[in-house]
């Protein structure tokens, strides 16, 4: 549009120019230095309304004028940005149920497990099941599922945490939005090069801000799911019996349940040791057969060992009687 403009200014000086020189043919000095005048100003507007095109023939001079951020406008409502995450533990006598159930409200409240592990077998009635679940569930709903989840199982710990991302979210939109206006205006000078010099430099510059632009807005996009969907992290232990957990309790309270766990790993102890001793029955006969016969096989050889040898004398005397 420009290039348009330029030559159409430029076509109309000359006119005027040609005009002047057949109305006025042997004309004054005066009329001459009018014509001129004419000239030099056409053309100097033409060069102004280009916009010095020239000079893009200088070393990054385009570039200069391609970032110029004069007429850029800075987002400036961008919302508060808050990354909310929770932590849970959890102990459970069923295991099974409460994934189960927790996965259920996953679902209902239309989030999504981002990880998940599940460790350990269940032997013998005992316990020691874990299961350790990063889910993401919509901030909207955060505070209805984690209420809704801890009613599900025992809560032993609980842990919130936030964390404001508002002024990396704008200073990431303003690099974004800077780059998008620098880009719009290298294709435009693109569109005006006159050497193959000035085109490289303009494409090698918006190869650049392409990568750029895709970096920022991935950037961008991890920041919108982490805002929008908030991290609940629930660590599950499978449990014989579930302990007091978080509960504030009074002094007769606390001394019953500290009893109340005492006699309980006593009992559990015992329970044990029962079960450790019948399952090695089989080697503990093997080691009592094997003991009895080391015992009877040294009774033998000893009760055929005499402890003195006798020496026979002339008199039949004893050794060491004379």
């Amino acid at each position: 549009m420009k290039k348009k403009a330029e030559m159409t200014k430029i076509l109309a000086a000359v006119l005027l120019a040609a005009m002047s020189l057949a109305a006025g043919c042997g004309g004054s000095s005066k009329n001459m230095a009018t014509e001129a005048s004419v000239m030099d100003t056409a053309s100097n507007a033409a060069a102004a309304d280009y916009g010095g095109y020239g000079e893009y023939e200088t070393e990054d001079s385009y570039a200069e004028e391609a970032t110029d951020t004069s007429g850029i406008e800075t987002p400036t409502s961008t919302s508060q940005k808050l990354i909310k995450t929770v932590t849970l533990s959890m102990e459970t006598k069923e295991f099974d149920a409460l994934l189960s159930g927790i996965q259920d409200k996953v679902t209902e409240s239309g989030g999504y497990t981002e990880r998940s592990e599940v460790d350990g077998n269940s032997y013998y009635g005992s316990g020691n099941r874990s299961a350790w679940l990063c889910l993401r569930i919509p901030v909207d709903k955060l505070d209805t599922f984690v209420t809704t989840v801890s009613g599900l199982g025992n809560v032993t710990s609980k842990s919130e945490s936030v964390d404001d991302i508002t002024l990396q979210y704008v200073d990431t939109e303003s690099h974004k939005k800077a780059l998008e206006t620098e880009q719009e205006r290298l294709l435009i000078l693109m569109e005006q090069a006159g050497n193959m010099e000035d085109i490289i430099k303009i494409e090698t510059r918006l190869s650049e801000i392409r990568y750029e632009l895709q970096s920022y807005e991935s950037t961008l996009r991890t920041y919108d799911n982490q805002v929008d969907y908030s991290t609940v992290n629930v660590d599950i232990r499978e449990v014989e019996r579930e302990s007091s957990g978080a509960v504030k309790q009074s002094y007769l309270e606390e001394v019953k349940s500290r009893l109340s766990d005492n006699f309980y790993d006593i009992g559990q102890g015992l329970r044990n040791f029962s079960i450790w001793l019948i399952a090695s029955l089989p080697y503990l006969v093997l080691l009592a057969a094997a003991a009895f016969l080391v015992i009877k096989l040294a009774g033998k050889i000893l009760k055929h060992q005499p402890l003195f040898r006798k020496k026979s004398g002339k008199d039949g005397e004893e050794p060491g009687k004379q």
